[in-house]
């Protein structure tokens, strides 16, 4: 079924259990844990919510699981551990406060009201220290306000920090106090700021708890969501805290994935590729240990391989199992295989998640947010490739022939968050791109039209609350018009609509609750269809001057003006494929030959961190050098050429 050989499967049944478990080397109890919690390896915390662990008591070593499980985001696995503690021991005061904070998913803005409300009425009449009742009662104000869950998530802020002043020798009291933090930093009210005052303070809260608890898996966790922003010089920081997290809870999808956010932020390719592969597999070896209760040796992110193994039940719960975090880590692996040609490999991934989605029956059509925004990237990655081109039409065949042509849901329509939003705007972005370049014709203007009206709708409702998805989904408007100038060669009216869209996204803020992989750069989008203009100009087809940014610019000029826009943007998001590109063509066309050979290189470079880089895409840059290899006879430039090649290999696979 698959061409793909860089990835391969090797699977066996076995009873060995994997390494060190968890707490193994200190726990003492009789009865057995059950066979997922001893296959875990997600850290240790010595005072979880300023318990003394019993090392002999079952109870407690099913809470410490429990405990562990919830700072690594693992919230199922979470509550089905507090739910065997408390089972044990009814009158488990840190259990039910456990089960409590997993009702609310903090980063992720989800709150169960209903979840913790029951824990809250269960467990209010136990008797408790005034420690365990303080904290009671602060965990319970992310649940005590049915209509105002911001103000719950404020009054817990208030109360965590009084703990924490409190009960200063508490580490993780002060732990829970910067996730606290950072999930008040997500607020609406902060998405115009890219480093809002909580998450500065939440950098500092955790990097002092850090020295008292150097391997605290929460603490390591919450500072990589402390650092993960759109400012390269921020994100560089939290390069230890990736490591190091990545290295202690080797059991957890979610924390395997964690560091790819900072990776990906720097343009660190080999290592974003690395932590989400194997963010998918520990995704699968978990979810076989809680289906089977047994130890499958994977070594594939393949899902139908996987398949066939299990029995229809079986089936159904590994669609289930680790959902969120396994699809996820697919969406993020898929954009960092672009960055380094595998459009295959971007390709399989997509296949697995309409295989999910068309196996889950279910009618929330859970995989298909994921499945859309893959293939909105894979769409605009190949339109930039191949831009008004046949290979363009060639690629987009192949994603065809995964699902046909894709019947489009509309996935946002009552969405309370913007992730599903943001996947429907996007497919119908990447339709109309499709549309209008491999089909263009009369018939398909109605199917356009309609698009661009669902879009302005997608805008207006999100505009109140999630501004910054609202504007970049105007701004698709815009760009599909002026692509569509362009293919009726009216080449004034789509530099004012390419233009036009760059005003607009300058004013975007990338704040802490925004989209971190964008679909569609307008600078770059700009940048390229000003190429593509000035190559018919050099081909005799047009000429004269056009308005640019409100000025008279001569046709000359357009690669000058590409290139500072390519550039740019390089500075924001460093290393992406489409951005080496386009700066390369751009140099071409300014005939400055030199520096072309040099970006195609680095991007030749890239391309070499998969072993599967698509020969299409591959091409260009490597005829594009064996056609001006003359260019590199002197050696001061081949010492200039493999220095920096050096120094751009050391840096994405840092």
């Amino acid at each position: 079924m698959y061409q793909l050989q860089e990835m391969f499967l090797i699977i066996c049944l076995t009873f060995l259990i994997f390494g060190q478990t968890i707490h193994s080397q200190s726990w003492n109890t009789t009865d057995e844990i059950l066979p997922w919690e001893s296959y875990l390896q997600i850290g240790d915390i010595r005072r979880p919510l300023g318990l003394t662990l019993n090392r002999s008591s079952l109870a407690h070593r099913h809470f410490a699981i429990g405990y562990l499980c919830l700072h690594s985001f693992m919230y199922d696995e979470a509550k089905e551990a507090f739910d065997l503690a408390i089972n044990l021991t009814s009158t488990f005061i840190e259990a039910h406060i456990g089960k409590m904070l997993s009702c609310k998913q903090a980063l992720w803005s989800y709150t169960n009201l209903a979840c913790g409300q029951a824990v809250y009425n269960a467990t209010q009449n136990l008797t408790k220290t005034s420690f365990q009742q303080e904290l009671f009662s602060t965990v319970y104000q992310w649940y005590a306000d049915n209509q105002n869950i911001t103000a719950g998530e404020d009054a817990f802020l208030i109360s965590i920090r009084n703990l924490s002043l409190k009960y200063s020798n508490e580490t993780d009291i002060r732990v829970l106090l910067g996730l606290s933090l950072l999930n008040v930093a997500n607020q609406v009210r902060y998405q115009s700021q890219i480093e809002p005052p909580e998450m500065i303070e939440a950098r500092n809260i955790l990097k002092d708890a850090l020295k008292n608890e150097s391997n605290h898996p929460g603490i390591l966790h919450y500072l990589i969501h402390a650092y993960d922003v759109a400012l390269v010089n921020i994100s560089e920081q939290a390069r230890e805290y990736a490591d190091q997290y990545g290295k202690i809870a080797i059991t957890s999808s979610h924390a395997q994935h964690m560091p790819s956010h900072i990776w990906i932020r720097i343009g660190s390719w080999n290592r974003a590729l690395s932590a989400d592969e194997q963010s998918i597999i520990v995704s699968l070896r978990l979810c076989a240990k809680k289906i089977l209760a047994l130890n499958l040796s994977i070594y594939s992110i393949q899902l139908e391989q996987i398949w066939d193994l299990l029995n229809t039940t079986q089936q159904k719960l590994l669609i289930q199992c680790d959902r969120e975090n396994r699809g996820h880590s697919m969406e993020w692996l898929s954009y960092s295989r672009l960055q380094t040609g595998n459009w295959l490999g971007s390709l399989d991934l997509l296949r697995d998640l309409y295989f999910a989605n068309n196996q889950s029956n279910q009618t929330m059509n859970y995989y298909l947010p994921f499945a859309y925004r893959i293939q909105t990237r894979m769409i605009i990655e190949v339109f930039y490739w191949f831009p008004y081109n046949s290979e363009f039409q060639n690629k987009i065949q192949q994603l065809l022939a995964i699902n046909g042509t894709q019947t489009m849901i509309s996935i946002g329509e009552n969405a309370k968050r913007w992730y599903s939003i943001w996947a429907e705007a996007g497919f119908r972005f990447s339709e109309c791109l499709r549309l209008l370049i491999t089909i263009n014709n009369n018939n398909i203007t109605f199917k356009i039209d309609e698009h661009i009206a669902r879009l302005n709708n997608l805008s207006n409702i999100t505009s109140s609350l999630y501004p910054y998805v609202s504007t970049s989904i105007s701004i698709m408007i815009l760009q599909i018009r002026g692509i569509r100038y362009y293919i009726n060669q009216s080449w004034q009216e789509c530099l004012n609509e390419l233009n036009n869209a760059v005003k607009r996204e300058s004013t975007l803020v990338s704040g802490t609750d925004s989209p971190s992989l964008i679909f569609i750069r307008a600078s770059e989008l700009l940048a390229i269809h000003l190429l593509l203009i000035h190559k018919k100009y050099e081909q005799g087809l047009i000429n004269g001057n056009y308005i640019l940014k409100s000025k008279v610019i001569s046709i000359v000029d357009f690669p000058s003006q590409a290139l500072d826009l390519f550039k740019k943007t390089n500075e924001t998001a460093p290393n992406r494929a489409i951005n080496i590109v386009g700066m390369a063509r751009a140099y071409v066309e300014l005939g400055n030959i030199n520096e072309a050979v040099q970006l195609y290189k680095l991007l030749l470079t890239q391309m070499s961190l998969s072993n599967n880089t698509d020969l299409i895409l591959f091409q260009e840059a490597n005829n594009f050098i064996a056609q001006n290899l003359i260019q590199f006879n002197s050696a001061t430039n081949y010492f200039s050429l493999n220095f920096l090649l050096l120094s751009v290999f050391f840096i994405i696979n840092q």
